[in-house]
């Protein structure tokens, strides 16, 4: 009811562009995905589902090449569409029009003598629940003695690049006319877009799309916005709040879309309707894996993964190997579901695998364990997150877009070039702390990912149970000790 009387208000001001149904106005850039592809991706979040339906990934083995492929293939029910087949790094993305059910087209695959692996292209959640904007205090950067840390490197370096593969970060402050369906037309709708007034121009590096459009990425979920704010925001500008390495360069890269992505597209393949107005964003394992891949081949230092899902990736076990085999660091978030059964999530499960790649917990302003940051064997290192059950001021507070103006439950038309403090939980926002820390170390002169990561660990602080523990790993991370022990103190 909420979409049909504001469908009528807005109507009442004037739209100039609206196309009959079933026909899109254009997009400013083309988009990503066929008209076959939009589909599956919106069966898979109108339904829910663990992966992307009617694909599979598969990697084949050494010398398997032409008719070993087709050989292999072959085994799959019906053809494969091989206009939809592309490689990502050195798996195939295979489509199986004939067979939606990924995962038993995956199993026939993976038995195969020609095959080294195949999966479905799993979907993976990002790790933060968005909270009601408050009075902000980063009780987070004292938790971790950043203040007294910054005496010794104010801010880390320009050479340092973090790359943050998420939902994306606006890179330009422009507006485009983007397709939509607005309850009885799909029509040409003006939404602006800003770049994030707390990272300046000369920090931002032109980023890459590799889930929605050809175009600069742009933020239409404010995950990865509020996830770079907290490891490179601007500081000491007299403007908003504080970020770790604010010296430091940031690569956006969008590899998870939400609600508006999927709305806009299959808007502009003609199809009328509302896909399901869910506020979480989900990340293809194939873009993920591509984005860590292209992050390690320009030019980054630090990768930030504030994502996961309960599935294990050999796509994304090879781009980490990958990233570490080309030196760079990674975080990645842990989970949120230690009160949902305790999963162990991918990839942060492989953490323990690659010296240079660390799990990441949260705790809240007491420095204990947040109640949902997941546990297990495989978690390394635990920073701030954020815990509102302790209060709304102890959630995590970044300069971030304002959800209300794209609110997928009532708006119709949505915005994004409005900022305000935000305020967030989860294992999302913990990692970056240790992205933001490793960017610091970095530019101390620590440049292996083992480095960094033995620098991190050694130097955290146990507040568990004496000893590395499956709810902190080695402890909470603490800046200063860390700094200090490679660095000048002054």
């Amino acid at each position: 009811m909420a979409r049909s009387v504001r469908f009528l208000t807005l109507v009442a001001v004037g739209i100039s562009v609206i196309a009959p149904r079933g026909q899109a106005p254009p997009l400013p850039f083309p988009l990503l995905t066929s008209t076959v592809e939009i589909q599956r991706l919106a069966a898979a979040w109108n339904s829910d589902l663990p992966y992307v339906p009617g694909e599979v990934l598969v990697k084949f083995k050494s010398g398997a090449f032409g008719r070993a492929e087709s050989r292999a293939l072959s085994v799959l029910r019906g053809s494969v569409d091989n206009s939809a087949t592309r490689w990502a790094g050195d798996a195939l993305i295979v489509a199986t029009p004939d067979e939606p059910d990924a995962a038993l087209a995956a199993d026939r695959l993976a038995a195969q003598p020609e095959v080294e692996w195949a999966q479905p292209n799993y979907l993976r959640s990002i790790h933060a629940t968005p909270n009601d904007p408050s009075f902000p205090r980063q009780w987070n950067f004292e938790l971790i003695d950043l203040p007294r840390a910054w005496d010794i490197n104010p801010g880390g370096s320009a050479d340092v690049v973090i790359a943050v593969i998420d939902t994306g970060v606006t890179t330009v402050s422009t507006t485009y006319e983007l397709p939509l369906w607005t309850g009885s037309a799909i029509e040409g709708v003006p939404v602006p877009f800003a770049a994030s007034p707390d990272v300046s121009a000369g920090r931002m590096l032109p980023g890459r799309d590799f889930v929605f459009w050809s175009g600069p990425p742009v933020d239409m979920v404010g995950h990865g916005t509020h996830v770079a704010g907290t490891a490179l925001e601007e500081t000491n500008n007299g403007l908003g709040l504080a970020g770790i390495a604010y010296r430091s360069r940031l690569m956006p890269l969008k590899a998870c879309y939400g609600y508006w992505e999927i709305q806009i597209a299959q808007s502009a393949a003609g199809v009328p309707g509302y896909v399901d107005p869910r506020e979480t964003g989900t990340c293809p394992d194939s873009a993920v894996s591509e984005a860590i891949r292209y992050a390690a081949d320009n030019g980054a230092q630090v990768i930030n993964l504030s994502l996961g899902g309960p599935a294990e990736s050999p796509i994304t076990r090879e781009a980490l190997q990958y990233a570490v085999n080309h030196g760079v660091f990674v975080a990645i978030s842990n989970g949120n579901d230690a009160q949902r059964g305790n999963p162990v999530q991918y990839p942060a499960a492989y953490a323990p695998a690659f010296n240079g790649v660390v799990s990441v917990g949260a705790v809240g302003a007491n420095g204990t364990r947040a109640p949902y940051s997941s546990t297990g064997t495989h978690l390394e290192l635990s920073a701030p997150g954020g815990d509102v059950t302790l209060g709304a001021a102890a959630a995590i507070f970044q300069v971030g877009l304002i959800s209300s103006d794209f609110n997928a439950v009532t708006v119709i038309r949505p915005r994004f070039e409005r900022y305000a403090e935000v305020a967030m939980q989860g294992t999302s926002m913990a990692t970056p702390h240790v992205a933001g820390l490793g960017a610091l170390l970095y530019s101390q002169g620590v440049h292996s990912p083992a480095g960094i990561e033995s620098a991190l660990r050694k130097t955290a602080r146990d507040v568990g149970a004496p000893g590395r523990d499956d709810e902190y790993g080695d402890g909470l991370i603490d800046a200063r000790a860390a700094l200090r022990g490679l660095g000048l103190a002054r």
